[in-house]
């Protein structure tokens, strides 16, 4: 088992390294590794465990539970084991995290467009079996992705939609990957990979941060209306500084009597992504 991160299911489950003792999944064997790895290795884990409880990546719990059964029934283990994590954190096995963990990446992997996944196949490779992947590791995941695509091709657009309402952003592939709970790089190597700021922020509490000029007047803050108003043009803002777009040109797809006062709100706000979250700016 690896103490630098949950054990990916393609390497933990592999016929030659995986032997079924009890051994394998006791909390024991984990908590005997080398101190700081193992308290590292722990720490990783309830973290992801309660990312993924409160649904703060931007899919609720219980659909990427069910989203994750053939990952369950691929490995031969309990789906119920699942619907523990909320209720009994402490009881469930590192495997079972592991799974929701790749169910998880999965979910955002088969929500890119079929054009965008074959260049972003490497990235996929690393976050679950790790940098420079053998053919036997490229096989298993070819293998774990057709079983998977079939459960998700089955899926219609509205369960999906469904899903995904949480009151949290729907973090796509490459932003869930620089999550501090899924990134497994070497942060002192890729400041994308080290959260936003020097704060490490998530992206959920970096958006927040971010928001903060447009939520701070009275009119907004007693304004459920406004309030909501005010936090989709924060994303709008947010998403247009990730791609360094232009403000004047987002402006342009507003009123004709808005758009100055619209672009000089981009554009310091662009400026305020850029002074926040250098290591993310475009």
């Amino acid at each position: 088992m690896s103490s630098r991160r949950l054990p990916s299911p393609l390497s933990v489950f592999d016929d030659d390294a995986f032997d079924d003792s009890p051994a394998d999944l006791d909390p024991e064997v984990v908590a005997a590794l080398d101190g700081a790895a193992a308290e590292a290795f722990a720490t990783r884990k309830a973290r992801l465990a309660r990312v993924l409880v409160e649904g703060e990546t931007g899919v609720q719990y219980e659909p990427l539970a069910l989203f994750a059964e053939p990952l369950f029934s691929l490995y031969e283990l309990d789906a119920a084991d699942a619907f523990r994590l909320r209720s009994e954190p402490d009881a469930v096995a590192d495997d079972t995290v592991a799974l929701l963990e790749t169910a998880r990446v999965l979910w955002a992997f088969f929500s890119l467009p079929p054009s965008d996944r074959a260049h972003r196949r490497s990235a996929l490779a690393a976050q679950l079996v790790g940098e420079d992947p053998s053919e036997e590791d490229w096989m298993g995941l070819d293998g774990l992705l057709e079983t998977v695509e079939i459960h998700w091709q089955a899926m219609l657009p509205e369960e999906i939609e469904m899903a995904q309402d949480t009151g949290h952003p729907v973090l796509a592939f490459d932003d869930l990957l620089h999550h501090p709970a899924f990134r497994v790089g070497p942060e002192e190597e890729d400041a994308s990979h080290a959260g936003f700021g020097p704060d490490a922020l998530s992206e959920t509490e970096a958006r927040a941060r971010f928001a903060q000029p447009l939520l701070e007047s009275p009119e907004v803050m007693t304004d459920p209306d406004a309030f909501e108003a005010a936090l989709a043009l924060a994303d709008d803002y947010w998403d247009l500084a990730r791609a360094g777009g232009d403000p004047d040109a987002f402006a342009r797809g507003h009123p004709a009597g808005d758009r100055e006062r619209v672009a000089d709100e981009a554009r310091r706000m662009v400026a305020r992504f850029r002074e926040l979250f250098p290591e993310h700016a475009a």
